[in-house]
């Protein structure tokens, strides 16, 4: 910034500094402040405080101009590597950079523009264009929550005066309509289906318990506690980017939880040990003893992405309907609720933070059994009363 400044004396004979600049938009513009020194004996002092400043108004004229000058793509770049990075799991960031790199760096329009200059109309052709192009409303909005999350970072360093991001109009949440689920009947059959089978430990897993196939795939021997009748959901295994990785943490906090093993299960789970441990002696050291629960026959855990093709090709010979992995866990819900647990039971089996979330995701099959509501209304309202 072109600044030059000087001194004089206003009443009371305190020195005063004058200082002369151009602003941004090129006029030349005037202000004084004053040292708070008094004129006898003070002048050096005065001087060295006007240079210090006139010092300080380059430096914050130069800082200002780097803010103006910083582009939104570059931004939220760097708000990926320095903050999101040491916020969030190594998979939960790949899905952050997947969307970044994936769909908003293509965006040509965001090409070339500068933070500053980030408009809600131009997010909101992004978020129309994404939507014409077939995303779903769902995915737009976790697009959204991304640059949201973005920019609120740079309001906050002050290089927004607000978000633009809040002005926008998102399309409508997609309401989730329910999953496939097995009747306990078809669970019965599907257990039996999978008795000697690689998967037989995870899908009994997921069966009784409802288990998220991270935390199968997770789950280690010692969090299997057989003394106290306890299995501790603490680990996960998720693909990313084709490697496993593990961890010894849960999707959330209230999804590290303890289980009780029931009778059946600690009884299966014994077993299932106690042939590792045969297969360990059998094929000495070509044996990985890797301390999993669900593992292949030479002991190594079992892979994410294993689970679900295997599954569904297994259910296709054996002819029962074709359903995810992952619905095991709603048929879980469902055998509970036909056993009369109510909602907050089933949010703490599952994990949820929340028994809003239980009743969002699976109210289709908490609302109770209808026919034998519908019993109780007739016997109450039509049916006479029996003579004493």
């Amino acid at each position: 910034m072109k600044a030059t400044g000087s001194l004089r004396l206003i009443k009371r004979g305190i020195w005063q500094m004058v200082f002369e600049y151009q602003d941004a938009i090129g006029q030349r513009r005037q202000k004084s402040e004053s040292t708070g020194l008094p004129e006898k004996g003070n002048k050096r002092r005065a001087q060295a405080m006007l240079e210090k400043r006139l010092d300080e108004m380059e430096r914050q004229y130069t800082a200002a101009l780097e803010v103006k000058n910083v582009q939104f793509l570059s931004f939220m770049r760097s708000w990926l590597d320095d903050v999101v990075s040491y916020k969030v799991k190594e998979n939960t960031l790949s899905q952050y950079r997947y969307v970044f790199e994936g769909y908003i760096c293509k965006y040509k329009p965001f090409h070339g523009v500068k933070l500053q200059d980030v408009t809600p109309a131009l997010l909101q052709s992004y978020y129309n264009a994404q939507l014409k192009a077939g995303l779903s409303p769902n995915t737009i909005r976790k697009h959204h929550a991304n640059i949201h999350k973005c920019l609120d970072y740079a309001v906050r360093l002050c290089m927004l005066p607000v978000n633009p991001s809040v002005m926008t109009e998102l399309p409508p949440k997609r309401k989730y309509r329910g999953a496939t689920a097995y009747t306990p009947e078809q669970s019965k059959t599907l257990l039996k289906l999978f008795e000697g089978d690689t998967l037989e430990t995870a899908v009994m897993l997921a069966a009784t318990y409802g288990l998220r196939r991270s935390e199968i795939c997770g789950l280690r021997w010692d969090a299997v506690d057989f003394d106290t009748g306890v299995v501790h959901i603490c680990y996960t295994a998720v693909m990313d980017k084709g490697r496993v990785l593990y961890s010894d943490s849960t999707k959330t906090a209230t999804s590290n939880r303890k289980l009780p093993l029931t009778a059946f299960m600690r009884a299966y789970l014994q077993k299932v040990k106690a042939q590792q441990s045969e297969s360990k002696e059998l094929l000495g050291s070509a044996y990985q003893d890797s301390g999993f629960v669900c593992v292949y026959a030479d002991g190594s855990p079992i892979r994410p992405d294993f689970v679900t093709p295997h599954f569904q090709r297994i259910l296709k010979q054996g002819g029962l309907p074709v359903i995810r992995f992952h619905d095991l866990r709603h048929s879980a819900v469902y055998a509970l609720r036909k056993g009369g647990c109510d909602a907050k039971d089933i949010q703490t089996w599952l994990g949820h933070s929340d028994v809003s979330t239980t009743l969002n995701i699976y109210g289709h099959l908490l609302g109770g059994d209808m026919e034998r509501l519908g019993k109780v209304m007739d016997s109450l309202l039509f049916q006479e009363a029996k003579a004493g």
